[in-house]
């Protein structure tokens, strides 16, 4: 398996432990929202029935966020090659290396860090296009792009 083949699976990893994670959160202040029973206290029963239906609005968007991230994930070709930086290459720049993918975080295979970045981040934005010797700065660094592929 190449490097961007296992830097997709890391992603498709780590976007499906977060759908897991909502689903999980969800399903649980339902059941607690189920469980609340109406004491003489109506006061506090309301207001424990909001609280959880704001946490199960929260994970909600969170859950459709994960979902967005995972089909956008499903757009993308591991096996295919770029000279321009796109969705799915893999750039390679003298300070760091990032695969444009969803924005899925830092992920080490071998000794070599990698970012999982999405094309609509400030450094997304800046690296796509970009071909193997150009270079572009993001908040005064320089970066030099070594490789895409």
């Amino acid at each position: 398996m190449n490097i961007k083949q296992q830097l997709y699976r890391l992603c498709a990893e780590h976007i499906q432990h977060k759908i897991t994670e909502a689903e999980n959160a969800i399903a649980d202040a339902r059941k607690a929202s189920g469980n609340e029973t109406k004491s003489s206290a109506g006061d506090k029963y309301e207001t424990g029935r909001a609280m959880l239906q704001q946490e199960i609005d929260l994970n909600s968007r969170q859950l459709s966020e994960a979902r967005k991230q995972q089909a956008q994930l499903q757009q993308i070709s591991p096996d295919s090659e770029h000279t321009l930086a796109q969705a799915g290459s893999l750039v390679e720049t003298d300070q760091q290396h990032f695969y444009l993918a969803v924005g899925a975080g830092a992920f080490f295979i071998g000794q070599k860090q990698y970012y999982a970045i999405s094309l609509a981040s400030p450094i997304g934005l800046q690296i796509k296009g970009k071909t193997t010797g150009e270079s572009f700065k993001l908040n005064g660094k320089a970066f030099k792009v070594l490789k895409v592929c």
